[in-house]
């Protein structure tokens, strides 16, 4: 046996396959991030507030002020890091941190307030994903056609369910 056929080096190692499960695509179709309600960021102000009034009162305006900048910075990282990614590529549908490969979305149906309620609610089935953020009406609800997925249907949560379903619709898996 030859030298070259006992040791691979990186050069000789196979290239790595074009798509690999998990991965997103190149051509994005649609993308937003679903970021917290602006009742969300009042309430976070008040409470913060109401804890900076507090400490204020107690220890003097400085650290009042300083423990309100603190604590508010926290909540805005917060609110911020938590609001999940939608996006449809040409190889994926990503809500939030799960993936679902084109090659197996099924029927997308787009849903008003009313019926993303039923949905999260009374009609939820439990074996579904959900990606939702109660403060966003609209959804799309998107069968998973993969035999092995033990979720029957994805729940996502968006600011614009038409778009969403358009492109998920028409770019061809």
């Amino acid at each position: 046996m030859s030298d070259r056929h006992t040791r691979l080096g990186p050069a000789d190692a196979a290239p790595p396959p074009a798509w690999r499960e998990g991965q997103d695509g190149t051509v994005v179709a649609h993308r937003e991030r679903v970021h917290a309600s602006w009742a969300s960021w009042l309430l976070s102000v008040i409470v913060t507030g109401s804890l900076g009034l507090a400490y204020g009162y107690a220890l003097g305006p400085a650290w009042g002020l300083l423990t309100f900048l603190v604590l508010q910075g926290a909540a805005a990282w917060v609110l911020v890091t938590t609001a999940p990614v939608v996006q449809v590529d040409d190889r994926v549908l990503r809500a939030g941190r799960a993936r679902l490969p084109r090659a197996y979305v099924g029927a997308v149906e787009v849903l008003d307030g009313e019926a993303t309620r039923r949905l999260r609610g009374i009609d939820a089935n439990p074996y579904a994903y959900h990606c939702i953020r109660s403060s966003v009406p609209g959804a799309v609800r998107v069968e998973v056609s993969d035999p092995d997925d033990p979720h029957p249907y994805w729940l996502v949560s968006t600011r614009d369910p038409a778009a969403v379903a358009a492109a998920l619709r028409g770019m061809a898996r």
